[in-house]
């Protein structure tokens, strides 16, 4: 006989018609298992934590993987990323006193419980972000899969199976990767009226070719002036450099992308899903300086790679980063 399922809690909530959660497909593969990763998050929605019932309770359905994998992938056919998590046995301690009123500590076991969580969202904040959608959605929405056998308990004062759904953070990441990856709106700001802005780069990773910082044209690591603040005449430069030099690229074929921050603007090329796409060999090895005879010295010297672009004086001298960095697209969420 296979244990029934006894769900415990629930967080996830959707409506009679899914939310638009994301703008590209969601995969939906029966069977195949979608486990949670540092990658998604940082915010999500619990849905649902499945565990093997009591003993009394045990009968004919499925079992909690069973069951996780189900719901996952009836969320994932609704548009909804989601995956299931794990929660490893663990023993508590507790305080007690027996029968000769003596105290005493004894140890019981929590058993492992399966957990169902979904969405990939980069903030919760405002009462119409997609987050608050989805949960209110999701508190509403009854599973067709939790309808197939097993037992739910239901919890008094919560009308559905995952009327109890809640905002949580990705329990896999520490706080300081949450913060990491909250989007930050002066930022979101900056770039939001951008041609070809990274943020709408498709892949997961894209590689830094130029750093512009203030009023030079070209900066490069650690030597960046820390005193130059977004908003500034000198960083408005560095801005329209960058734009200028990602059009430039464009125009030779080659996919780039511009991204402005609070210290910098920087023009990056390619879109990659994994940082060993061979790809991005290639764009590291056509941006990185190399040996290239200097008529000034009458020497050979390792020099940047570099671009002349036109300029209402005549022409600027675009020099590119040295050393080419691959870097994760900012804000991006992991399906």
């Amino acid at each position: 006989m296979r244990a029934a399922i006894f769900l415990l809690a629930f967080t996830l909530s959707f409506g009679l018609t899914s939310p638009v959660l994301t703008s590209a497909a969601i995969e939906a593969v029966k069977g195949k298992e979608y486990s949670l990763t540092t990658k998604h998050g940082p915010w999500m929605v619990m849905v649902a934590v499945f565990s093997e019932p009591p003993a009394e309770l045990k009968g004919d359905g499925i079992g909690p993987e069973e069951a996780a994998s189900e719901l996952v992938y009836e969320l994932r056919q609704k548009g909804i990323p989601a995956y299931t998590y794990r929660r490893d046995q663990k023993f508590e301690s507790i305080q007690t006193t027996n029968r000769l009123n003596q105290n005493e500590t004894r140890q019981y076991k929590l058993d492992s419980e399966i957990c169902v969580l979904a969405g990939n969202y980069s903030s919760v904040e405002g009462e119409d972000s997609l987050g608050k959608r989805t949960l209110d959605w999701l508190k509403r929405y009854k599973p067709k899969c939790l309808e197939q056998g097993g037992i739910y308990k239901p919890t008094p004062g919560q009308p559905g199976p995952l009327s109890g759904a809640f905002l949580t953070v990705n329990p896999m990441l520490d706080p300081a990767e949450v913060k990491r990856r909250q989007r930050d709106p002066q930022i979101i700001r900056y770039n939001s009226h951008c041609e070809f802005s990274l943020l709408d780069n498709p892949g997961k990773y894209t590689v830094v070719v130029a750093s512009f910082y203030g009023n030079s044209t070209t900066q490069v690591g650690d030597d960046a002036p820390d005193e130059n603040k977004l908003g500034g005449g000198g960083l408005d430069l560095a801005g329209d450099q960058a734009w200028q030099v990602m059009r430039a690229l464009r125009e030779r074929g080659l996919e780039s992308y511009v991204f402005h921050d609070r210290r910098k603007s920087i023009v990056t090329v390619g879109a990659f899903n994994n940082p060993d796409d061979p790809g991005v060999q290639t764009i590291l090895k056509k941006f990185s300086a190399n040996w290239k005879y200097d008529p000034a010295t009458g020497q050979n010297q390792i020099l940047a790679q570099s671009l002349p672009l036109p300029s209402q004086n005549g022409q600027w001298l675009c020099t590119f980063d040295p050393k080419p960095q691959i870097m994760e697209v900012p804000y991006k969420n992991h399906d």
